[in-house]
């Protein structure tokens, strides 16, 4: 009676000790993914500041890891998606640069097991005969190292009087204009909506202007700057006001734009689809030297992604979609043979 007590504590008890040590093994490979692709992604940005600096390029990483289940036989388990990321890193000597090409703008890179995209997460907008009292405005909405001055524009207000030493008519102007150019942040492939709602209701609606304002100057006369008129963007037309009080406007354009996304945000979406197909078979010998087995088992996990951007340059408020298909298999085979 001992020695089967003893066995059966021995079953009981060295079951649980494998299965502590298979949940071992499993968050040791959580875990080493998850720092491997965090330390990836920042090298991959140290690199960056070399290769190409002064250029603000962010880096995300995803890939795909098996966790083995220990309660299978042959350790099948589940494929878990792993993300690691970092932002980007420019050299303080080119911090004070400004994009004034397409090949210098913001941009990110997305790595899918080992497949790499690249996509703007800004872009140029002109805005022209712009008057020069609304430049505040423009430089307090977009930034001021964000908007600078490409030309003059037309004059707005003109007024004639007549030179008395000569008597001949005077023009003099106003309102005079600039023709400006933009870093929109909504202009690029990749933006999300929170960003392009906030920068709108701040264009259409002055008092929002003046709220978002005062958060982050003390010195500015707010009310001054946002009293005056700004160009309404392609992605803020047709705009509806919702709510007069807490200032929130319908944007139909934004809508359409983010309607096929899930988490109201271009690029990499969150929602996949996940494939798992298993074949196995099981091979049974006998003969006078006893029986023999041999187990196959082949398993695939194929993982399908989308990545929604909207054409650079386009203002029909139209996206592309893109899907990104990775696949993780694994071929066992197992023999044993028992004797008579």
């Amino acid at each position: 009676m001992r020695r089967a007590q003893a066995l059966l504590e021995v079953a009981i008890f060295g079951a649980i000790i494998v299965m502590l040590l298979g949940v071992l093994i499993s968050y040791g490979i959580r875990y080493n993914s998850q720092q491997k692709l965090m330390q990836q992604s920042f090298r991959k940005s140290l690199a960056g500041a070399v290769s190409e600096p002064g250029k603000a390029i962010s880096n995300v990483l995803l890939g795909d890891t098996h966790i083995p289940n220990p309660a299978d036989t042959f350790g099948i388990g589940s494929v878990t998606p792993f993300t690691g990321s970092a932002g980007s890193i420019i050299r303080d000597y080119r911090l004070n640069e400004t994009p004034d090409q397409d090949s210098e703008l913001p941009r990110i890179k997305m790595s899918i097991n080992g497949k790499e995209f690249t996509y703007r997460v800004a872009g140029f907008r002109d805005e022209y005969n712009v008057p020069e009292s609304s430049l505040d405005r423009y430089d307090q909405i977009y930034g001021s190292g964000n908007v600078w001055s490409i030309g003059e524009g037309e004059c707005l207000e003109e007024e004639e009087t007549t030179d008395p030493n000569t008597g001949q008519p005077v023009t003099t102007c106003n309102q005079p204009s600039k023709n400006i150019r933009i870093i929109d942040s909504c202009a690029g492939e990749v933006f999300d909506y929170g960003t392009a709602v906030k920068q709108c209701r701040m264009i259409v609606d002055s008092a929002a202007c003046v709220k978002e304002c005062s958060r982050a100057n003390d010195s500015t006369d707010c009310n001054s700057v946002c009293s005056h008129s700004m160009n309404i963007p392609w992605y803020c037309a047709n705009y509806t006001e919702t709510d007069t009080v807490n200032h929130a406007y319908n944007f139909p354009v934004l809508n359409q734009l983010f309607s096929a996304t899930s988490l109201k945000a271009l690029g990499l979406q969150q929602n996949y689809q996940q494939r798992i197909t298993a074949d196995s078979s099981l091979r049974r010998t006998e003969d006078t030297s006893g029986i023999a087995t041999t187990d196959n088992v082949n398993w695939e996990t194929e993982i399908t992604r989308k990545i929604i951007t909207q054409p650079y340059g386009s203002t029909s408020g139209a996206t592309t979609t893109e899907e990104v298909t990775s696949a993780v298999s694994q071929n066992k085979v197992e023999s044993r043979k028992t004797g008579w």
